[in-house]
């Protein structure tokens, strides 16, 4: 019954205003506006009678004393877009629900009669219920978007997995560039090694040089004391053979002196018709004494040394009179020396 005068009240109040607005355009029209008028009029009475009916039927409502809000498995986390069912205890039972409201600080969250809808944005909010002045207690909702969660930690392993790869590649390169490093310090000592060794060797070697240079500078010089020694002998061999040869001149010139007597003599005695001894007018020029195989002849007592073509040789006294094959320096050494007519 309630029902129905609520019914014939909203009727009523939306048809009054019609009928009345309509009797006005009738009387602009200057017509009849008595039809309209009497629509109004009933229409009136019909608000009037259905706002008393209404009041008379109508139930008392039943204020609210306490209000619980809960949430069955409760989960310390929620999921995005996620329909959480609530439970809402009311004291007294029959209390009136109609002006229940939900109180948040979302502004993402939605609300049905028996759940909340944690919407899209990720959060910690607080929920509460008010009806009038009675509030229930306050329960606290996170909101997580799992998905981008579990991208998140996909992310982060993937971003672990690559920072430990680019770990062990740097570590591989980094033992890799250690052990260059250490072969490049070996291969650096090996050639300072090397390279000290090739100095010492050229130390020594150039001290052998040295030393070989100073021996060579010391035979040199004992060479050139040699040579001047033997051209200070030489030159006194030389002075002792032109002594020699001027007192074998004049050995000789007493000899052909003595010589030119003996054969004046023995032509004189071959002209006086004896035998005498003709054959030996030539005994100190013998030329026979030149046709020799061996390399010099010799004259022992001037001690000269002549080549067998020499003019000299026929002249030699045969018990002075010698040949040798030896060398000159081998005969100078036992105190020869050379010819001034065919060593020249």
């Amino acid at each position: 019954m309630n029902t129905l005068f609520a019914f014939a009240f909203l009727f009523s109040l939306i048809c009054a205003p019609i009928f009345v607005i309509w009797a006005l355009i009738k009387r602009l029209q200057k017509k009849p506006a008595k039809k309209p008028l009497g629509k109004a009029l009933v229409s009136a009475i019909v608000f009037v009678v259905s706002f008393i009916g209404f009041s008379a039927t109508m139930e008392p409502v039943i204020k609210a004393e306490s209000i619980e809000l809960s949430i069955p498995d409760y989960q310390s986390e929620y999921d995005i877009n996620t329909e959480i069912p609530v439970e809402i205890s009311i004291i007294p039972e029959d209390a009136d629900t109609r002006a229940l409201e939900y109180i948040t600080d979302s502004e993402t969250l939605t609300f049905s009669e028996s759940a909340i809808n944690t919407g899209s944005e990720e959060g910690t909010y607080k929920i509460s219920i008010e009806s009038g002045n009675v509030k229930s207690n306050t329960v606290t909702v996170s909101v997580v978007d799992i998905a981008a969660r579990e991208a998140e930690q996909k992310a982060d392993e993937q971003r672990i997995a690559e920072e430990k790869r680019l770990a062990e590649e740097q570590l591989i390169e980094a033992e890799k560039a250690a052990k260059e490093a250490e072969e490049r310090r070996l291969a650096e000592e090996k050639a300072a090694q090397e390279a000290k060794e090739r100095r010492l060797a050229e130390e020594k070697a150039a001290e052998e040089a040295e030393e070989k240079r100073l021996a060579e500078e010391k035979a040199a010089q004992e060479a050139e004391e040699r040579r001047l020694a033997e051209e200070k002998a030489a030159q006194e061999a030389e002075e002792r053979r032109l002594a020699e040869e001027k007192a074998a001149q004049e050995e000789q010139i007493r000899q052909e002196a003595s010589i030119s007597s003996g054969s004046t003599s023995q032509n004189n005695t071959s002209r006086s018709g004896g035998s005498g001894n003709a054959e030996n007018f030539n005994t100190y020029d013998n030329v026979e004494q030149q046709q020799t195989s061996d390399d010099f002849v010799l004259n022992t007592s001037t001690h000269k040394i002549h080549y067998p073509s020499c003019r000299d040789v026929p002249k030699i006294k045969p018990q002075n009179y010698s040949t040798s094959n030896q060398s000159v320096s081998e005969l100078e050494a036992q105190g020869y020396t050379t010819c001034g007519h065919c060593f020249k």
